[in-house]
């Protein structure tokens, strides 16, 4: 009996799984996700299909919105199942309000894998790179809502937890004065209100001048001025997608939103021996790193 029931609820389900791909912006990482994803499915019953935001969506058993513009745009929309991708975990908790509603209780119909890094495989990067680190200051806009676990984690690794809060770009400056004075590294968090193209140049000039490395979470940042940065690459995140569409278009159900399982890491040597830093190479610290949670 149940063997017949296992049988008749995954054959409910064969056939094509309808995946439409909903880009924020056409080029970019969004592009490099879509190009990763198409590879991943080549061969599965899955048909694909990539639009805009904006565009009127078509028929689909599961919706995938990559960045922030999509996702909130399609969450308004509430379609049946939507997976969102390149987005930071605080975004992922506007697009639950968004999507949830009476009808709509979005129990396994509304996943995401976040474009930030769990903070402990951060913690890791910086006891790798900069083993003798003692404080680490954070810059925040309002506390993120995983900010009880980096204090416990911090707390856990020995290190002092420089905390501060700015509410606007006026006091970005002396908020940021203030925390490098007891900082041995500034770990940047994904906090736009913070960390965006207007502020940026500011803010790796002061960490320069101060002589506090600044960890970032991208690649951008690596190569803007940040010392280091871990983070997961859209043809990364386009493999987890996959496995998650292949469970979905059997299941009908979606995950709970997850961090990306790998990672990448990148050096900025230029300004290591700029502040006068011996560190190891990208290569050395992703590998010492291992398979980091």
């Amino acid at each position: 009996m149940i063997a017949a029931f296992l049988l008749s609820f995954s054959c409910a389900y064969a056939g094509t799984l309808n995946l439409t791909l909903v880009l924020s912006e056409s080029g970019g990482a969004y592009l490099e996700y879509s190009k990763a994803l198409d590879a991943q499915l080549k061969g599965s019953d899955v048909k694909l299909r990539v639009i805009g935001v904006g565009t009127p969506l078509p028929e689909s058993d599961l919706v995938i919105a990559a960045g922030m513009n999509a996702a909130l745009s399609l969450a308004r929309a509430r379609p049946a199942a939507m997976l969102a991708v390149l987005v930071p975990a605080e975004g992922y908790r506007k697009l639950q309000n968004e999507f949830v509603s009476p009808a709509n209780n979005a129990a396994g119909m509304l996943s995401a894998i976040y474009l930030d890094q769990p903070f402990r495989r951060q913690f890791e990067l910086i006891a790798t790179v900069l083993p003798d680190t003692k404080s680490v200051g954070v810059l925040y806009s309002t506390p993120p809502r995983e900010l009880s676990s980096l204090r416990v984690l911090a707390k856990a690794r020995n290190l002092e937890l420089k905390e501060r809060s700015t509410a606007s770009a006026n006091s970005l400056h002396a908020a940021l004065q203030e925390i490098l004075l007891g900082s041995d590294v500034l770990l940047a968090l994904p906090d736009a209100e913070i960390y965006n193209t207007s502020t940026i140049r500011n803010v790796l000039l002061a960490t320069y001048r101060s002589k506090v490395p600044l960890v970032g979470f991208s690649a951008a940042y690596v190569k803007a001025g940040a010392l280091c940065a871990v983070y997961s690459t859209p043809a990364q995140i386009a493999a987890q997608s996959a496995a998650i569409i292949r469970e979905f278009s059997v299941s009908r159900l979606l995950p709970s939103a997850q961090y990306a399982k790998d990672f990448e890491v990148s050096v900025n040597e230029q300004v290591a021996r700029s502040l006068g830093l011996n560190i190891k190479s990208a290569i050395q610290v992703r590998s010492e790193m291992g398979v980091a949670p």
